[in-house]
């Protein structure tokens, strides 16, 4: 019996040992499995070489979007306030792109300065530069056709300033007018200026008023020391018989800066008629005539008219009436007269 006893506990302890070894491994396994949940494997990595391209343009992509730069609203153009030629004050909104000239001057001034081709529209006088007979006419300041302008939609219309009436019923229909006034040479330079700031050409108006200044200064210098019993004593005849220029006309500065004397200098208007008992008493030495009026074989075949020097002396000329008057080309008028008052300083 001890035997027995002694076999079954022996057993027993191995079977007991055996339980503690599978309880261990069992462990082990659930330890082991933890782990391996855990741990994420590294990747194997290979490096690859990327190509950068950068693209500049006023979209961008993003996750198939399109954003647009926003382009800043340009910068509204400040209006501009004059005193024009019949001493208003004046503003113009913006720079003109449609114009209509009333005044013969303001046509050739705005050609001369680059703006022809803002030109839609001209008086009836406007015949030079030779191309502006394509544009539209609207009639004169006088019988001007409001309706024919307003057609044109001008956002300025230049015209003369005794034409009030006109002035007047063109703004009451809205329309920003613009008038001049030139009285003399350099009035006229400053009416090249004042256009030529109004339509954005100003540049090109000082070049133009530098030129004009330039030819001017050159007739003046060779004439300045001419003693006035040397200056030819000059009749100018408008295309009215022995209706003339007086004192504050382009003409009379124009006679006296080539180096003439006006008969009608001291005359009391501007515009003065004078009998021919008069003319043939201060006997010129030099008649000119304006285009348009009369020849000069009329003035040489009027009753004793032969008397006068000038006729003796064939010094009877005819001028372009677009040589005397308020454009760019009154400096051609001057070298004219100049010419034919002292020719030998031009020879």
């Amino acid at each position: 019996m001890s035997h027995i006893r002694l076999f079954d506990e022996q057993k027993a302890k191995e079977v007991k040992m055996i339980r503690r070894t599978f309880a261990a491994i069992l462990l082990l396994s659930v330890v082991l499995a933890l782990l391996s949940g855990c741990t994420t494997p590294m990747p194997i990595v290979k490096e690859v070489p990327v190509e950068k391209t950068v693209v500049v343009t006023k979209e961008v992509m993003v996750t198939k979007e399109v954003v647009v730069t926003a382009t800043p609203a340009p910068t509204p153009e400040p209006a501009l306030t004059i005193i024009d030629g019949a001493g208003r004050v004046v503003t113009i909104p913006k720079t003109p792109e449609r114009i209509v000239s009333i005044a013969s001057a303001a046509t050739e001034t705005l050609y001369a300065i680059g703006c022809g081709d803002k030109i839609v529209g001209v008086d009836k006088y406007s015949d030079y530069p030779p191309e502006v007979k394509d544009k539209p006419q609207v009639g004169s300041g006088s019988k001007l056709n409001v309706e024919a302008v307003l057609g044109l939609d001008p956002d300025l219309v230049v015209i003369w300033w005794f034409n009030k009436e006109a002035i007047k019923t063109l703004e009451d229909k809205g329309l920003t007018v613009v008038a001049i006034n030139p009285k003399s040479v350099d009035g006229v330079m400053d009416t090249i200026r004042m256009l030529g700031l109004i339509t954005g050409h100003l540049e090109e108006a000082e070049k133009l008023i530098a030129d004009m200044q330039a030819r001017i200064n050159e007739v003046t210098a060779k004439v300045k020391d001419i003693p006035k019993e040397q200056r030819p004593l000059v009749y100018y005849e408008l295309t009215k018989p022995m209706k003339t220029t007086g004192p504050g006309t382009f003409t009379n500065e124009l006679i006296f800066m080539a180096g003439g004397i006006n008969i009608a200098a001291d005359e009391p208007v501007r515009y003065p008629i004078l009998s021919q008992e008069y003319i043939i008493e201060r006997n010129p030495d030099v008649i000119i005539l304006i285009s348009g009026g009369a020849s000069v074989d009329e003035i040489k075949g009027r009753e004793g008219w032969q008397n006068i020097k000038a006729v003796q002396n064939d010094r009877v000329y005819t001028i372009d009436r677009h040589l005397v008057t308020s454009n760019p080309r009154i400096v051609e008028g001057l070298e004219q007269f100049a010419r034919w008052f002292h020719p030998d300083l031009w020879k």
